[in-house]
């Protein structure tokens, strides 16, 4: 780098170019060298390097020690030697790469940074007549495709089955115009703006390891919004909550032009912190000066927080929309049979070609090749959407046929967005408790409950999943004011899943739990002991109501658990469990949850040949809060807690 700044400037040129970057650019360079040297010096007086706009336009951010360092990993973001840890020097190089000559094909900095441009031509009033003039072919095009008259914020709901998309998803829309007359379908043809890391990983314990430790690089992209939703609402069956929000012009124009920045460089991927959530919120503060969203994160950020964050800054969304996933519309479908229909439906979707009964009125036989069709989508997603030959897309077709012949619309699901379904509603995800009550040994135990992330069966159900359970870092210290003076932990919760979907005529998909962390025994392998745990199940689980209100579930458990003072297999600190974990839940006035579980395990080999245990829990949320009543039992301890949890 250093030998070629000591050639000449033509030589220096012609390497950047075979190097296939912007070339460096040296003080006087171009045709109005004089000029932009005038501009550095007023950009020097007046600190511009300082103020928040230009450092949310590098993402750079104070670093522990003192000083700056930007969040953007790839060199093709900065414009100066040590840009990523030197606002002051990327921005006057910024100024005077835009005064460098044309010089095709690379790409010229005006072209290359639109939003720097427009800021620095702002603050210091720069003279469009004397800047070059270079041809912009590939931000041109990208101007005209995305044409965008507004923004929206996309949520899409929650995902167990993949590990990058547990906590759900956010991505930006910008919109273009309205479709004619007032109808909806144009917005599918607006541009759709994500950030995902760039994973090679093949298994979940891989992804999970390197997005933890940022082993993957974070990319922005886009592409037509119908490819989203065909990803998340078709192939994954995730709802999506779309958030319009109140941008003024100028602030989604800039807001285009950074997207189209940060195209040239990537940052390194951190699924906890600096994910799609975060990097989402300091575009839209880039995009408008007024907003400061990404400082409002916590340490762990998740999708959901980014939309609560959203929801919670005044006057900034000015309408919400739910685009129901092709599960969503096929269950409203299916809540709307009659039961005559519904058996027809069984049939159907097991045969295309079976006869409908002949009782049944045209309107009624295309219901249900409606919901049919519907099914069909929902449970080979994948296959149909692959535009291949394959006995899906055959049964697809017949049905096609058949509902056609019938010569009657078909009209849009009813899928009405609950109030209580909407992830701005949802409590936040952090979560601290304090409690007390009596246990089988001492009176009071005082209880700390904290909890980094996630949401629990019994939490306060509005704006999750009913059917799911996910946390991270739950701990639980326990305290006998009469006795011992030191805290114990009672239980660590390092990972813990649970997803308990509906198993019924027309969904089979089974339920299962996973579970990772610590817990004190209290049994006669170990009385008082802890001891590291992990549970896996698989089972069944069924809602006793269309809105997954009152549900019972049983999975097949099979769990290890090791301890130096655990009584296990022959005597030694390790015992494998099996058997079965059951439960029933259920919602009352969106507020109260009862909840109730219970285990028993095999322990073969082991000096106590089985243990067992129960959770009897109710609670109710209001607002931030919620009151909690749990009672426990296992072989060797009872108790019962009263908490109060507050989410923040």
């Amino acid at each position: 780098m250093h030998r070629v700044r000591l050639l000449s400037p033509a030589v220096g040129l012609l390497l950047a170019l075979w190097l296939g970057a912007a070339p460096p650019v040296a003080r006087g360079q171009g045709p109005d060298g004089a000029y932009a040297e005038e501009l550095v010096a007023a950009a020097r007086a007046r600190s511009l390097a300082a103020e928040v706009q230009w450092l949310r336009l590098g993402h750079y951010q104070q670093r522990l020690l003192g000083g700056w360092e930007s969040q953007a990993d790839g060199p093709g973001f900065f414009l100066a030697e040590g840009g990523k840890t030197d606002p002051q020097a990327e921005l006057e190089a910024t100024l005077r790469a835009f005064f460098a000559p044309p010089a095709a094909p690379s790409e010229h900095p005006q072209c290359a940074f639109p939003a720097r441009l427009t800021w620095l031509s702002g603050q210091l009033g720069i003279d469009p007549a004397r800047l070059p003039r270079p041809t912009c072919p590939g931000l041109d095009e990208y101007r005209r495709r995305v044409r965008a008259r507004g923004v929206t914020l996309v949520f899409s709901s929650y995902y167990l089955q993949s590990a990058s998309s547990a906590f759900g998803h956010t991505l930006l829309r910008l919109d273009g115009a309205p479709s004619p007359g007032g109808g909806t379908g144009r917005e599918l043809l607006d541009q759709g703006v994500n950030y995902a890391a760039e994973s090679d990983a093949s298994n979940a314990l891989t992804y999970a390891w390197r997005g933890l430790t940022g082993g993957f690089k974070g990319a922005f992209a886009y592409q037509p919004y119908y490819y989203k939703v065909r990803e998340y609402g078709d192939f994954e069956s995730r709802d999506l909550w779309e958030y319009e929000l109140d941008l003024r012009p100028e602030e989604t124009a800039r807001l285009v032009d950074h997207v189209w920045e940060l195209g040239h460089t990537w940052f390194d991927y951190y699924y906890a912190d600096e994910n799609c959530s975060y990097h989402v919120l300091s575009a839209l503060d880039v995009a408008s000066p007024r907003l400061d969203l990404a400082a409002r994160t916590k340490p762990i950020v998740l999708p959901a927080d980014t939309v609560r964050i959203v929801w919670r800054t005044p006057g900034l969304v000015k309408a919400v929309h739910r685009r129901p996933s092709i599960r969503s519309q096929f269950r409203a479908r299916a809540a709307a049979l009659a039961p005559e229909e519904s058996d027809a439906l069984e049939r159907v979707v097991s045969a295309p070609a079976a006869p409908l009964p002949p009782a049944l009125a045209p309107e009624s036989q295309a219901r249900v090749l409606d919901a049919a069709v519907d099914w069909v989508d929902y449970v080979h997603a994948k296959e149909i959407l692959g535009n291949v030959p394959t006995p899906a897309a055959d049964a697809k077709q017949a049905l096609l046929v058949r509902r056609a012949a019938l010569g009657l619309p078909s009209p849009e699901p009813e899928v009405s967005p609950e109030a209580r379904d909407a992830p701005h509603d949802g409590h936040d995800s952090v979560r601290v408790g304090l409690g007390a009550g009596p246990s089988s040994s001492a009176w009071p135990v005082v209880a700390i409950d904290f909890r980094l992330a996630g949401h629990d069966l019994a939490d306060p159900p509005g704006g999750y999943s009913d059917v799911d359970e996910l946390e991270l870092a739950r701990v639980e210290l326990q305290w006998e004011p009469a006795g011992p003076s030191t805290f114990r932990l009672s239980t660590l919760t390092a990972l813990g899943i649970r997803s308990l979907p509906d198993f019924g005529r027309f969904d089979r998909h089974l339920s299962w739990e996973l579970s990772v962390g610590a817990t004190t025994l209290y049994d006669g392998g170990c009385d008082g002991c802890l001891a590291g745990q992990g549970v896996g199940g698989v089972g069944l689980a069924k809602s006793l109501d269309a809105g997954d209100r009152f549900s019972v579930f049983a999975l097949a458990d099979l769990s290890i658990q090791g301890a130096p003072d655990l009584k296990g297999i022959s005597g030694g600190p390790v015992r494998v469990g099996l058997g079965p974990s059951v439960g029933a839940r259920a919602v009352l006035l969106d507020r109260l949850v009862l909840l109730a579980t219970g285990y028993w395990w095999w322990l073969p080999g082991a000096t106590v040949s089985s243990v067992w245990g129960y959770e009897l829990t109710g609670r109710v949320g209001v607002g931030r809060f919620a009151i909690d009543l749990q009672f426990r039992a296992h072989p060797l301890e009872r108790l019962g807690l009263a908490r109060a949890f507050f989410y923040f």
